[in-house]
């Protein structure tokens, strides 16, 4: 028998079969709720057939070519899964069953729709081998290419076909854990007709109705499919589950608190007790990372499922993943780094800075490096580790059927979201949030624990209505009392006319935090604090977003040193680092953004009562950012405060947001409309290019180069260093992006780089023409290469 390769490494078409199947069978242990939220009892069976099946039309003869990399004579760019569908008549199964396993076998690799684009008629092939195929001398076959029926007659390998008919029984029973089934049955070669033609067709002029089990049963057998199908060629051996004995560091952690008189607070027992949706609502500081740990392990104790922790900040989501690989490892025998995922749109540059021992590895090329560094991303990118820290678009972009979201909504079966900080997001993105959570509990069995320091009441209302949750859990009075730790004074004027009191503060050696609207607000005042106060450059540190990772590098540890004094910044600051400084200088924003800039002042409660200055006036460009209506009401409220007491938060955040204002109250009802009707767009084996374009237009902040980087940019990709290459680039939102196109600021290159292999690959690089200084970061300054320069 000659041997039919699965893959073009070598790897034959049973080897590859094998290995979908040992993703089978821990993709059955992780997502255990797959027969229930499909209504398929035996989902299990029929994947499993699937995967059996799904790869034996390529023991086409001219298939076998291109894996081998022989040039065939007349494969003609046939697609290898239609060979595969009628030997499905084999089975003896209902014809639902068969359709939806023909369904998700013929849609493994393209959406139906393309497959559609190259189907051609009987009279088309008929009159393309008159005219050209039988005119070939080269060619030998009585038949075009592409004739379905003759292909499958003559062209398949059927001595290993029918080794693969023998070994299905045993490999059945070893899989399923059903008896021995036997393939007996025969199949009409002749009567077969193109699976394109009456699959896809008929499946692509059909609309699946998301509130019918079919819709369910179809998409999530193909999106099983194809992690089975991708992981399985990856070689992966492993998907990694918790066990009730990873969460062992909670009770360490409770042994160590009762041994100082301690336990945990009321609200993280209650969490740590409750099943199903919940809501938590605590101060910053007060163990809500602990709460929702425990709240998670609560549920893994009823069923099985991939854990989701949803942080608004990719800073924010870098701290979490180290803490939390570093609280499970805490545990002997347990290690973190098997457990902990991470997903968001800088994770390159994040895998390169916690495995920067790649780097010192001897006799190690770069290009081994780089790929080292490409491979761990794609882990991280997959379903192998029980919990993964991301970016609350890491789901949306399913919910937009952004490519392989069939996949992303396979794994969200049965799983455990947990949302943080859930105050951060704008009403279009909480209306998506709503909405998805709405969708992924009602269609996916998803639980879902939501936590917040701070929520207007009326943004709680409907987060309730979705959890269907009664009453939040929340921190007792008695906790909430000890909390305080902030006294608000409005200053009048703006942030410049706070200079004497900044300069008061740094007499009596206080550290400061100045914290501005916009970043140029923050630039203009770093250089404002340095004329007046002439303090040494050693200890006044500038923290934005425009500055490169490199340099943004070098600020953070600047901000986090005992010895800086002052630090200037925009909301960057009040998400990347964990920070405790004396005294804060703020320019105004809303009650909510205000509290999350304090909780950077006398962070630990060790300080007794720190100052926090809030100046009455801001800049001129705040209005793009905050809605200046609920800045003024802040500013009124605070005038008229003095402590801020914890235990009033609500109050106070109820006379600032007594309700929807009209304009955001349209937007969110819009938002909500306008998504609802884009998660019924979605259908199975299909692709939604333009709500793919959709969402990353809305979502996506743009990777510039600042222009001054371009030769040692150029130096590094020609040397293949791309992770460092990459470090040169900033993220600006795209409200900028164009205004700076606008402005003829903005240029577009690509640069492609060969590798020993002859292999181009490709660097598309926007570049922005603005004037870059280390210290300061980015400018709007238009800043050109001079003409003599060999830079371009």
């Amino acid at each position: 028998m000659e041997e039919a390769l699965g893959k073009s490494d070598g790897t034959t078409l049973m080897e590859h079969i094998q290995d979908c199947l040992g993703v089978y069978s821990h993709l059955r242990e992780s997502l255990p709720l797959l027969p229930q939220v499909t209504q398929l009892p035996n989902f299990w069976e029929l994947l499993f057939i699937v995967i059996y099946f799904h790869d034996w039309g390529k023991c086409h003869q001219e298939f076998q070519k291109v894996l081998k990399g022989i040039e065939p004579n007349y494969w003609n760019y046939q697609r290898h899964e239609i060979y595969s569908i009628p030997f499905l008549d084999k089975l003896v199964i209902s014809e639902n069953e068969k359709r939806l396993v023909q369904r998700a076998i013929l849609g493994h690799h393209r959406p139906y729709s393309l497959l559609l684009e190259k189907l051609k008629s009987i009279e088309d092939i008929k009159l393309e081998f008159e005219l050209k195929w039988k005119r070939d001398s080269a060619y030998k076959k009585p038949f075009h290419p592409e004739d379905f029926i003759e292909n499958l007659r003559y062209n398949l390998n059927y001595e290993y076909l029918k080794y693969l008919i023998q070994q299905f029984g045993n490999i059945y029973q070893q899989f399923t854990g059903n008896p021995k089934k036997e393939l007996t049955r025969p199949v009409n070669l002749q009567t077969q007709q193109h699976p394109v033609e009456t699959i896809a067709s008929a499946t692509h002029k059909n609309f699946f109705n998301p509130e019918d089990a079919g819709y369910w049963q179809n998409l999530l057998l193909w999106g099983a499919t194809k992690i089975c199908d991708h992981y399985g060629s990856g070689k992966i051996e492993r998907l990694i589950n918790f066990s009730q004995n990873d969460f062992t560091f909670l009770s360490l952690l409770q042994n160590r608190l009762q041994k100082q008189g301690n336990d945990f607070y009321f609200h993280q027992d209650a969490c740590f007790n409750h099943t199903g949706n919940c809501i938590l609502i605590a101060p910053t500081g007060s163990g809500k990372t602990e709460a929702a740990v425990g709240w998670l392990k609560k549920q893994l104790s009823h069923s099985n499922g991939r854990a989701y922790y949803i942080l608004p900040y990719t800073a924010s989501i870098n701290a979490m993943h180290k803490r939390l690989i570093k609280d499970f490892s805490e545990a002997e025998g347990i290690d973190g780094q098997q457990l902990v995922g991470i997903q968001h749109g800088k994770l390159t540059q994040y895998i390169a800075s916690l495995y920067d021992e790649i780097e010192e590895q001897q006799n190690t090329s770069i290009l081994k490096k780089h790929e080292e560094i490409k491979r761990l991303r794609e882990l991280y990118t997959k379903m192998i580790y029980p919990i993964k820290i991301a970016t609350p678009f890491q789901l949306l972009k399913f919910c937009y059927g952004v490519k392989g979201f069939e996949l992303g909504l396979t794994e969200l079966v049965g799983a455990k979201l947990i949302f943080d900080e859930i105050h951060a997001y704008d009403e279009i993105t909480y209306a998506q949030l709503l909405i998805s959570m709405k969708y992924f509990i009602q269609h996916l069995h998803c639980q879902v624990m939501v936590m917040t320091a701070t929520l207007p009441a009326y943004m709680m209302r409907e987060l309730q209505a979705v959890l269907n949750v009664e009453q939040p859990i929340k921190a007792d009075d008695n906790l909430l009392k000890n909390f305080d730790r902030h006294r608000v004074s409005v200053r009048e004027g703006d942030i410049f006319e706070q200079i004497d009191e900044i300069k008061r503060c740094y007499q009596k050696g206080q550290r400061i935090i100045v914290v501005c609207n916009t970043v140029h607000h923050a630039q203009e005042m770093y250089k404002f604090v340095k004329q007046k106060t002439k303090i040494p450059k050693s200890k006044i540190t500038l923290l934005h977003s425009r500055f490169h990772a490199i340099d943004r590098q070098k600020k953070e540890k600047g901000a986090l040193d005992p010895e800086n004094q002052i630090l200037i910044g925009t909301q960057a600051i009040e998400v990347s680092l964990d920070i405790d400084y004396d005294v804060m200088f703020t320019e105004p924003a809303p009650l909510d953004a205000l509290l999350q800039r304090f909780g950077r002042v006398n962070r630990k409660r060790k300080k007794g009562i720190s100052a926090v200055y809030v100046s009455a006036q801001g800049g001129e460009n705040d209005h793009y950012i905050y809605n200046q209506k609920i800045v003024e009401r802040t500013v009124k409220l605070l005038n008229q405060m003095d402590l801020i007491h914890e235990i009033h938060l609500q109050e106070y955040l109820d006379i600032v947001y007594p309700n929807w204002e009209e304009e955001q109250l349209q937007s969110f009802k819009d938002t909500q409309q306008g998504f609802s009707t884009a998660l019924k767009s979605l259908q199975p084996f299909e692709r939604h290019k333009e709500n793919e374009e959709e969402f990353y237009d809305k979502f996506d902040g743009i990777q510039v180069l600042p222009v001054q980087f371009l030769a040692e940019y150029k130096q590094l990709i020609q040397s293949y260093e791309f992770i460092k290459a990459d470090q040169f680039f900033l993220t600006i939102q795209r409200g900028m992006y164009f205004k700076l196109k606008n402005k003829d600021q903005i240029e577009t290159h690509c640069f492609a780089v060969e590798t020993g292999a002859g292999k181009l690959i490709k660097k598309y690089v926007v570049l922005a023409k603005c004037r870059y200084d280390s210290e300061i970061g980015m400018t709007n300054e238009r800043f050109e290469i001079e003409e003599n320069s060999n830079v371009l």
